[in-house]
């Protein structure tokens, strides 16, 4: 196994949870149940721990056995209107000061990869499912250099990982997950929730050195 499917194949995983985060519509859905073979096949090619393995599986089976309408109303419930709990990493922070100026951190690793959200979007900067669809661009950014032989962008994409992943998704996704796992009742959002939190985890510590 080289380092470029092994880069691809976290690209990937980081993908498959970023979509978990958007409004269920049927198609989210089922572009999800039709990437239960990849997600698998992933986890095995990035020699995920037998807990990222197990939970990234149940939330699998949740995904297929999925009901559109009973999710949509979840989601509803949970991340709309009066949220019972937030997706956006600031918020997290109890300290205004630094909600801001995560959010300007944030925007500078996105403007340094010509990473944007869509013109339409209605969601922030630090919206989990943005973040974690920037690692999605940046491991495809360092696979590719990886295959042209850029030992110098290469790095670049590497230490930039790993800094996005201990600033802006080690510190918060826990109680995240944690707050969403107590708020809903949900098989799919509890299972995301639960494989998500095990997979940054592990992330993390692949790059427990600093860069």
């Amino acid at each position: 196994m080289n380092d470029t499917s092994s880069v691809l194949a976290r690209a990937k995983v980081y993908g498959i949870i970023a979509s978990a985060f958007a409004y269920p519509e049927d198609e989210v859905l089922e572009a999800i149940r039709g990437s239960v073979g990849e997600l698998k096949e992933a986890l095995t090619a990035i020699g995920a721990n037998a807990e990222s393995v197990e939970k990234g599986m149940a939330f699998a089976i949740a995904g297929t056995g999925a009901h559109t309408e009973v999710v949509q109303s979840d989601y509803n419930q949970l991340f709309v209107g009066k949220q019972q709990c937030s997706l956006d990493e600031s918020e997290y922070d109890k300290a205004i000061f630094y909600r801001y100026q995560r959010m300007a951190d944030i925007a500078g690793f996105y403007r340094a990869f010509g990473f944007e959200n869509s013109t339409d979007s209605y969601q922030r900067p630090d919206y989990v499912g943005t973040e974690l669809e920037f690692m999605h661009l940046l491991l495809l950014k360092h696979a590719y250099a990886v295959e042209q032989g850029w030992d110098e962008e290469s790095q670049i994409c590497e230490e930039a990982a790993g800094k996005f992943v201990h600033e802006h998704l080690e510190w918060w996704v826990p109680s995240m997950c944690e707050k969403l796992r107590g708020a809903s009742s949900c098989a799919f959002y509890r299972s995301l929730s639960n494989f998500l939190e095990s997979f940054i985890k592990s992330e993390a510590s692949r790059y427990l050195q600093p860069a």
